[in-house]
């Protein structure tokens, strides 16, 4: 007995309604995690672009065609907004317009406007590419073990291949000219697994947020009270689990240059401002993926995954010139402080066992040291390097 198309592309719009008015709830109950608003709002424009191709001859061909298959196109560009939005990035939302805008523009011209084969061919080669987008934000902010972000990824990937296969195929979902798709019965398995995919997406993204809220939570106890980075058992449990990686990788280890005289000469409540004024200027000038701890009194650490030397040593000049930069801003006209900063880097093939990450990470830190007391020695408030040696 075949399926009714009809049936499962309704069920499938109701799906993604509960989906988009679940994500919003999740939303109100974790409000600091505003990508949640970004995939809501992914569901709700799938929903509304599926909507207007099902009520196509009911409703002018503009509206089904044009705007709908647009509001698809621009709930996959918010998907990807809502990607980098979870891993701190800018959500450049403007670029989600741009193959909505591209779309209408395409669909005037008569290669397009006049066939439907060509408009499937299209919008799934559109699809692909913001699909691919979203698979790389989603490699890139993959920088520690992570279930629920491999779900995601695998199932970004079922979306990309699903839709590139509609190009050869597009041929079955075309009759007379006139889309099928939403009619045919032998359509009906597009609904059933698009009910799935719905399904297990919205999840998985949930599970994301909740993977890293708990993650906040149990690293509570590994954070420095004062400036509100990772402590010294926290950063090692991070950075051992990223040691387990392949890739390039760099390590810096910071240190604050006559900070014993701050404190003697203005108080510690002074060299308490100057440390949060250095955690403050790590975090503007690192990446969210880097791992960032005050491991002494006036001591700090950087590990960053995936940076070659050339970034690392980038990152910590302008970590230098901008602690110099918010010291001036302190208002002590007298208070002279600086840092001196040691850079390991090597790259590193993957290990499976935790002991061995623990020893590469203690290389990195010695070899760090090495180079940070080379700094001091040569003046403080400058950056070294430490020779290049692979560390297994």
């Amino acid at each position: 007995m075949l399926l009714d198309p009809w049936t499962l592309w309704l069920v499938v719009l109701v799906v993604g309604m509960l989906l988009a008015g679940s994500m919003l709830f999740v939303w109100l109950l974790t409000p600091e995690e505003t990508a949640l608003i970004y995939w809501a709002a992914f569901t709700g424009f799938l929903v509304a672009g599926v909507s207007a191709g099902m009520a196509r001859g009911l409703i002018p061909d503009f509206v089904s065609i044009e705007l709908g298959n647009a509001a698809i196109l621009f709930a996959y560009g918010v998907m990807w907004c809502g990607l980098r939005r979870f891993d701190r990035r800018r959500p450049c939302l403007g670029y989600a317009f741009v193959a909505p805008v591209l779309w209408i523009a395409l669909c005037q011209l008569p290669a397009f406007g006049e066939s439907v084969g060509n408009r499937v061919m299209l919008i799934s080669a559109l699809i692909g590419v913001l699909v691919t987008l979203s698979l790389v934000q989603a490699w890139r902010g993959w920088v520690v073990p992570s279930q629920p972000r491999l779900a995601v990824f695998v199932l970004l990937v079922v979306v990309l291949v699903l839709n590139l296969a509609r190009i050869p195929l597009a041929s079955t979902q075309v009759s007379d000219n006139q889309l099928v798709i939403f009619t045919h019965p032998r359509n009906a398995i597009i609904g059933l697994v698009a009910i799935g995919i719905t399904i297990f997406l919205n999840c998985a993204l949930v599970l994301l947020v909740r993977e890293r809220a708990e993650l906040i939570h149990r690293s509570a106890a590994r954070r420095d009270e004062l400036t509100g980075l990772l402590n010294r058992r926290g950063f090692a449990e991070l950075a051992t689990l990223c040691c387990m990686g392949a890739g390039p990788i760099s390590l810096m280890l910071l240190d604050l240059d006559h900070f014993k005289q701050v404190n003697d000469r203005f108080g510690h409540a002074t060299g308490d401002r100057v440390l949060v004024a250095f955690a403050q200027a790590l975090r503007l000038n690192l990446r969210q993926a880097d791992i960032v701890a005050r491991i002494g009194g006036e001591e700090f650490a950087v590990l960053l995954p995936g940076a070659t030397e050339t970034a690392a040593l980038q990152a910590a000049e302008r970590i230098r010139s901008g602690f110099q930069s918010t010291i001036n801003e302190l208002g002590e006209e007298a208070l002279r402080c600086s840092c001196s900063i040691g850079v390991a880097h090597t790259p590193l093939p993957p290990v499976e066992v935790d002991t061995m990450a623990r020893a590469r990470l203690e290389m990195l830190q010695r070899r760090a040291d090495g180079a940070l007391y080379e700094a001091k020695s040569n003046g403080r408030n400058r950056v070294a390097v430490a020779p290049f040696s692979l560390v297994h």
